[in-house]
């Protein structure tokens, strides 16, 4: 047989049995199916969907990520050596690459079995709108995914079936970390000035910076060069200053939601206020984020507003001369909210022969069993009954904060999200904030518009 016909009859025996799964689901629902089994012929399902499957079969999927790094090698191949006759393949691209290539690789012939998407409008939305991913929220009561992570983590990676609302629907991913964005200090010049943290409020915040830059520091390092650094200082002062309903409205695009409405536009002032009296490096908009965390790193910078991507950075370049505390609420007392969300989640292909074997794959990924793995400052645990050991000084610092959020459930989110083109408007409106050019009011209309426009 040719080897493209043969591509097309698998194809087609792949998608027949997708259907079938998703029938069968339905009747589960409605109370109308048993429960669910894997035949033992490789890649056939019967009624519903199971924690087992075939251990005599030589069985092979594909992992499309961006992440190929250490961790990922090594869970998959933990999960090959736990089931031998399985074989995961990652496919691996750059970043840009892969946000480029996603749609056209999951609408192939050899579509992945596990997808990483990321949340929102811009990879997420459009292979949930094209059907090339599955909806896992079988899997997920099959695995108690919902009582092993928050609601607030699982609505991230839920879309209408449209594909055009995200933050409720259906369930397309589960992640295996998060991030936050908090406040990184310079040990030395906060022991220096007598600054003791945490900060119980934003105002004793201020309060440090004002003397950060009386000492003749740089009080607030910023690298906003490539113009998104900037979106993350406004984004978490938009969280203490506006209530997390809010928000997260604005973000998942409810109806009536305002970014001119008065908590957005407080924060905006603020940040605009720290442009102009230079608490924010005035430098920012013409150096680069890493060239910003080095120059941090030398010294003559007393706090950094980033997140935990740039931890591997920071303590290279200055080992435990960095600290880590919790951007403050608006008062003290307040609640723990922060900017953040969890990494790009992984879903399961609509046209994966082996839907089950994924599922196990991203249960095992995710789950406590491999919590020591995905320990390595890059995630953020996401499941934080398990004691993870102490690492350095600046890591734990970072995941004790980050505990405190995850419990309050207080990840905001990343502003961008909210339409497919609001990095195009927010990031360049944030950098001429920065130079003095756009006023906070100004921002906020501009920002407004793109999000009624979406």
């Amino acid at each position: 047989m040719p080897r493209d016909e043969e591509k097309r009859r698998k194809r087609g025996s792949r998608f027949a049995a997708i259907t079938a799964s998703f029938a069968a689901t339905a009747l589960l629902i409605s109370g109308c199916a048993p429960g669910g089994t894997v035949s033992e012929e490789a890649g056939e399902t019967t009624a519903g969907i199971s924690k087992e499957f075939p251990s005599d079969v030589e069985i092979e999927l594909i992992l499309a990520t961006w992440e190929d790094d250490a961790t990922v090698t090594a869970l998959v191949e933990a999960f090959e050596a736990k089931h031998p006759n399985v074989t995961i393949k990652i496919v691996a691209s750059s970043f840009n690459d892969y946000l480029q290539n996603v749609k056209l690789q999951m609408s192939s012939d050899e579509a992945p079995d596990i997808v990483q998407a990321g949340q929102g409008y811009t990879m997420m939305g459009p292979l949930v709108q094209a059907g090339t991913m599955r909806p896992i929220d079988d899997y997920a009561e099959l695995y108690g995914w919902a009582d092993r992570f928050g609601a607030g983590l699982l609505d991230q990676s839920r879309f209408e079936k449209d594909g055009k609302k995200f933050g409720s629907g259906d369930l397309y991913g589960v992640a295996m970390g998060g991030n936050m964005v908090g406040v990184f200090y310079n040990r030395e010049i906060l022991a220096e000035l007598g600054i003791q943290t945490p900060f119980a409020s934003l105002a004793d915040f201020q309060s440090a910076l004002e003397a950060a830059k009386a000492a003749g520091y740089i009080p607030m390092g910023l690298g906003n060069l490539e113009a998104w650094p900037g979106n993350h200082t406004l984004s978490i002062l938009i969280s203490q200053t506006c209530d997390n309903a809010t928000l997260l409205a604005w973000i998942y695009g409810q109806d009536g939601a305002d970014f001119s409405a008065p908590c957005f536009l407080e924060a905006t002032k603020i940040m605009e206020d720290w442009a102009a009296n230079e608490i924010i490096d005035p430098n920012a908009n013409g150096v680069g984020f890493d060239d910003a965390v080095s120059r941090f790193a030398e010294g003559d910078v007393a706090f950094f507003v980033t997140g935990n991507w740039a931890l591997p950075l920071m303590a290279e370049k200055a080992g435990d001369g960095v600290g880590f505390t919790g951007f403050p609420p608006l008062q003290a007392g307040g609640p723990a909210r922060a900017t953040g969300a969890t990494t790009s989640p992984f879903g399961i292909g609509s046209a994966s022969e082996y839907p089950d074997v994924a599922a196990a794959f991203i249960d095992f990924m995710t789950g406590p069993e491999t919590a020591d793995i995905r320990a390595t400052g890059k995630y953020a645990p996401l499941i934080t009954t398990v004691e993870i050991p102490s690492q350095t000084q600046l890591i734990d610092e970072y995941y004790a904060h980050w505990k405190k959020v995850i419990a309050e459930d207080g990840l905001t989110l990343f502003l961008d999200w909210s339409s497919v083109g609001m990095g195009n408007v927010l990031f360049p409106a944030i950098q001429e904030l920065l130079a003095g050019r756009v006023s906070s009011e100004d921002l906020v209309k501009q920002v407004q518009a793109e999000w009624s426009n979406r």
